[in-house]
């Protein structure tokens, strides 16, 4: 399994070995970038949580929902005000926090930055595996400090399922310009030891240009039943056609796309094929050959490239 996921350097017509400081092509997908699109849906499962959470631990405290109008009301709902939050998979911005009239404070943040890589991973399960009743249970007395009613589980499960599904399941576009495929690792505490979990991931070019995560899944190993059920999955959500796929070479992988894509027009991931190469040269001497390595991406010609 390689390092990294990116898109193939465009040929550039000039002859010097090292490439111009002023290059203005697009930015690739480099790694960061990859698992950023990976953090980014994480981020959004646990600002979901959070603001379910939120809403019902302010239902409870108000002893009504909202808008409601019953004799056992305690208090007044009074707006929102926003917060940003540190979390595992980073900073969720303007998070939505219930205020109510005599003054509602939540335990919820002390709670969770207390048992913040535990609950990131549990609530990155609930989205990647799919939501479960129990582990909503789980999530919720953690970050409240009580068991919760069955009925509180069951109202934040089915909002989270309904996220979850929506997203999972959204329709794609028939068409595709790029498609990157990776897997990368990601390190989760399971019984209190750290273990490597794969995410394999497919990331879409549109042909309007926009880059979308169009699905991922996570697996015991990175093998071919488990890339060709990835695959199957975005031909049944609609995509019909991808110009270019970009990938390392993991045989796995190549022979699943080969299967649901037939004869799929590839690019070798250029940041694999450069890493491999200089994974042959001493550390110390990378740095002075990595230049003229990544140059060789950038010349007019297979012809300029062999001389390069």
């Amino acid at each position: 399994m390689g390092a990294g996921i990116l898109g193939g350097y465009q040929t550039k017509p000039e002859d010097t070995m090292t490439p111009e400081n002023d290059d203005k092509r697009p930015a690739q997908l480099s790694q960061t970038e990859f698992q950023e699109l990976l953090n980014e849906k994480m981020r959004a499962a646990v600002r979901l949580t959070l603001v379910t959470l939120l809403e019902e631990e302010v239902n409870a405290l108000v002893g009504a929902p909202r808008y409601a109008r019953t004799p056992s009301r305690r208090d007044q709902r009074n707006g929102y005000c926003a917060r940003d939050l540190v979390t595992g998979v980073g900073e969720i911005e303007d998070l939505p926090v219930p205020r109510t009239r005599q003054g509602f404070r939540s335990q919820l943040f002390e709670r969770y930055q207390r048992r913040q890589a535990m609950l990131d991973t549990a609530i990155g399960e609930m989205f990647v595996y799919g939501v479960s009743s129990a582990r909503v249970g789980e999530v919720v007395e953690t970050l409240t400090g009580t068991k919760p009613s069955p009925s509180t589980v069951s109202r934040v499960f089915h909002t989270l399922e309904e996220e979850f599904a929506a997203w999972r399941t959204r329709p794609l576009s028939a068409h595709y310009l790029y498609a990157f495929a990776d897997g990368t690792y990601f390190s989760v505490i399971y019984d209190h030891e750290g273990c490597k979990m794969p995410i394999l991931a497919v990331v879409g070019i549109s042909t309007q240009g926009e880059r979308e995560v169009l699905a991922f899944s996570v697996g015991e190993r990175e093998n071919q039943p488990a890339w060709e059920a990835l695959l199957e999955d975005l031909k049944q959500r609609g995509v019909q056609r991808v110009d270019l796929w970009i990938s390392d070479g993991h045989q796995a992988m190549l022979n699943a796309i080969e299967a649901q894509f037939p004869q799929p027009v590839r690019q070798r991931c250029v940041q694999h094929k450069m890493e491999n190469v200089l994974s042959y040269i001493p550390t110390q001497q990378q740095v002075h050959v990595q230049p003229e390595l990544k140059a060789l991406f950038y010349q007019e010609s297979r012809v300029h490239a062999d001389q390069a």
